[in-house]
């Protein structure tokens, strides 16, 4: 009896444990795209193209696939990127051409966190 009781005992540790192991969530960023008036009241940029910037060499196809197809801000100036990795990633918004203006963030992606990120949109160099 005191076996069947260990047995019983140890098999449910084992079932049960494995559930209540919580992976962290990945990093997820959200940027906010915005031109100041002369005011210096933030205004935000809808239909603006974010898109993540590769320097150097990655093998993370997420991060390949973010660089090759821009992303455009809602009305309410925000696009949002799920990521698989922490990591430090660079972002660039441009309104119109490229030439009319943009601005460029950083990203700092941590499991379990929302990176929140403001863009101020300028005259481009």
């Amino acid at each position: 009896m005191k076996n069947l009781l260990l047995s019983f005992s140890v098999l449910s540790v084992f079932l049960f444990f494995p559930s209540c192991i919580k992976e962290p969530e990945p990093p997820r960023a959200v940027i906010m795209v915005y031109k100041l008036d002369q005011n210096g009241v933030k205004w935000p940029v809808g239909n603006c193209e974010v898109r993540i910037e590769i320097t150097g060499g990655t093998s993370q196809p997420e991060l390949i696939e973010y660089a090759s197809k821009a992303k455009l801000t809602g009305h309410d100036g925000q696009v949002e990127y799920d990521f698989k990795y922490e990591g430090i990633v660079y972002v660039k918004a441009q309104k119109g051409d490229g030439k009319e203006s943009c601005g460029r963030g950083v990203l700092i992606l941590k499991e379990g966190q929302v990176c929140y990120e403001e863009i101020r949109l300028s005259a481009c160099e």
